[in-house]
């Protein structure tokens, strides 16, 4: 809209001053209005760009790869805790080189489905009967004869005892250590 438009219609100078005015303030708020619009939609496509970038790059990742490793890595958990559970029978057998004799024995363990040792009673007796040098040979009990019942010689010991020496006992696994420790210290004296 300009002045002469409006002069030819036959309006006074003072009311073709407020139309154009009105027109400009109109005019300006749109204008203002188109160009927030045009960053919002500069923003958005930089968003889908980035959006359509990641796309691409999770594309390139190759899942059986990744469900390779996974299933590796849990293979790994399941054999550690299958030695640390053989590790744990022997040593509450009294194994003086539980590292030596889970060589020894390699991958003829047998375990269940949560890594527990399958039968640790029968084999212990085999591993006690061919490494029998890597076991701390039993103290016989009680007095030797025949009318008197054996007796153990570590019950004189208090439950306290017991757990302080298991938890200094650096032969023993950490985690057996590491759970005495936790035991000893919730222990209460009755």
């Amino acid at each position: 809209m300009d002045r002469k438009f409006l002069s030819d219609l036959g309006l006074e100078k003072e009311a073709i001053d407020k139309i154009l005015d009105q027109n400009g303030s109109e005019i300006t708020t749109l204008k203002t209005q188109i160009k927030t619009k045009e960053v919002e939609i500069g923003t958005l496509r930089a968003d889908l760009t980035d959006a359509n970038n990641k796309v691409a790059d999770l594309s390139k990742v190759d899942v059986e790869d990744l469900q390779t490793q996974l299933a590796n890595e849990k293979a790994a958990r399941v054999k550690d805790r299958q030695i640390w559970n053989l590790s744990s029978v022997l040593t509450k057998a009294g194994c003086k080189d539980t590292d030596y004799v889970m060589y020894k024995l390699g991958d003829n363990v047998e375990f269940d489905e949560n890594g527990a040792v399958k039968d640790p009673e029968a084999l212990l007796s085999s591993v006690k009967e061919a490494y029998a040098s890597q076991f701390e040979a039993e103290q016989p009990g009680g007095t030797g004869s025949i009318g008197n019942f054996q007796r153990s010689r570590q019950n004189n010991r208090t439950e306290r005892e017991m757990l302080e020496e298991e938890a200094n006992n650096l032969k023993l696994p950490l985690a057996q250590r590491i759970f005495a420790k936790e035991r000893l210290f919730n222990f209460k004296e009755d």
